[in-house]
């Protein structure tokens, strides 16, 4: 079998990395994908985040080989919430997605004995991607003319009309 698709950003490396050294595997068929996934590709800091590839805190749409179709938030463990919208990495789905670009798929094994696969259909949003992009320059919003309104006098206006009036109303 050739080198799976995966490509890890340094910081989801550093996770499964610490994943590995520090949780106790769920499963061996867990333990094996976790180190499918720590054999991967690492993606460079000069080479720029490619805004289609699945890492943590990106907003994916993904099918399984149940029929599933489902669009979840990869998540770290300590921020999942049960019924919410995110996937943590710590299960099989968010373990398999992470790396994965858009229309690539991993297979994996189950701990019940059968092959389950998982294919990323579209990243809805990569946030790394988008701190990536330089800001653009703010337009600046007036305009100052030289002598526009020079010689005209100003005449403040308050609640009563033009005049001193009788001061301000009492609320």
């Amino acid at each position: 079998m050739g080198q799976d698709p995966a490509l890890l950003t340094m910081r989801d490396g550093y996770v499964l990395e610490k994943m590995a050294a520090d949780w106790p595997p769920l499963t061996e068929e867990w333990l094996t994908l976790l180190r499918r996934k720590l054999s991967s590709r690492r993606l460079t800091a000069e080479g720029g985040m490619p805004a289609d590839l699945a890492t943590i805190d990106a907003r994916v749409n993904f099918r399984c080989a149940s029929g599933l179709s489902d669009t979840r938030t990869l998540c770290l463990p300590g921020t999942y919430v049960p019924g919410g919208a995110f996937l943590p990495v710590t299960t099989f789905y968010g373990l398999a997605l992470l790396g994965l670009r858009e229309g690539q798929s991993m297979a994996f094994d189950r701990p019940e004995g059968r092959r389950d696969w998982i294919v990323l259909e579209k990243v809805l949003f990569q946030p790394a991607a988008v701190m990536a992009v330089p800001p653009e320059p703010e337009r600046p919003r007036i305009r100052l003319v030289a002598g526009g309104r020079f010689g005209q006098a100003f005449v403040a206006a308050n609640e009563n009309g033009p005049g001193q009036g009788p001061g301000p109303s009492a609320a």
